[in-house]
C-alpha cells in the first residue's frame, strides 16, 4: 500500500507534523534530539511547505518538509528552488518502489504548486552510503556543509531533468 499525501493546512495539521517529528527524530538523524527539532521547526516552518504520508487508516506514517527558495537561497513562496529538509517514512512502508512514487507524486505536486521551480536541492549526511548512492544516480553534490550532527552532501538536480528521471 502506498501513503496517501495530505498537505498541512491547518494548525493541527502543523501539530501532527510535529509530533510525528519528534517521535521519528532519529530516522532523520540518530543524534537528534527533542531541542534539536524544536530548534529546526522554529527556524524552517515559517517558510515551508509540510505534506503528511497517512496509510489506508489516516495515520500518520511520515512527512514531506518542503520550502521554495530565491537565487540566493532565501526563503521565497515563488522562488525557483524547491529545497527538500526531509523527508520521513516508518520503516513498515519503506521501499524503492514506495521512494519512486513519493519522488514522483512530491514532483508532481511541486510542478502544480510553483511553475517558477527550476532547481531541486536536498541533502544527505556524508557518512550515509544508502543515501548518497541513491541520490548521485538522478542529482549531483553542489555544496558541503555542517549539518546540525556532523557533515552533509547537498544534492541539486534540474527539475527538468528531475522530472524525466521519474518519468513525470
Amino acid at each position: 500500500m502506498l501513503p496517501r499525501f495530505r498537505s498541512c493546512t491547518t494548525d493541527a495539521d502543523l501539530a501532527q507534523f510535529t509530533l510525528a517529528f519528534i517521535r521519528q527524530r532519529s530516522d532523520f538523524n540518530s543524534l537528534f534530539r527533542l531541542v534539536d527539532v524544536l530548534a529546526m521547526m522554529l527556524e524552517t516552518l515559517p517558510d515551508s511547505l509540510v505534506i503528511l504520508l497517512e496509510d489506508e487508516a489516516g495515520r500518520t506514517i511520515g512527512w514531506i518538509h518542503y520550502q521554495y527558495l530565491n537565487e540566493e537561497l532565501l526563503p521565497d513562496p515563488r522562488g525557483e528552488v524547491a529545497f527538500i529538509n526531509s523527508v520521513i517514512l516508518a520503516e513498515p512502508y519503506r521501499s524503492s518502489r514506495t521512494f519512486f512514487h513519493g519522488f514522483r507524486r512530491l514532483a508532481a505536486h511541486i510542478r502544480e504548486e510553483n511553475s517558477a521551480v527550476k532547481e531541486v536541492r536536498f541533502f544527505a549526511q556524508t557518512e550515509n552510503a544508502y543515501l548518497n548512492r541513491l541520490y548521485a544516480k538522478f542529482a549531483s553534490i553542489v555544496e558541503h556543509r555542517d549539518g546540525y550532527h556532523g557533515p552533509e552532501h547537498v544534492y541539486a538536480t534540474d527539475f527538468s531533468r528531475l522530472l524525466s528521471y521519474l518519468r513525470c
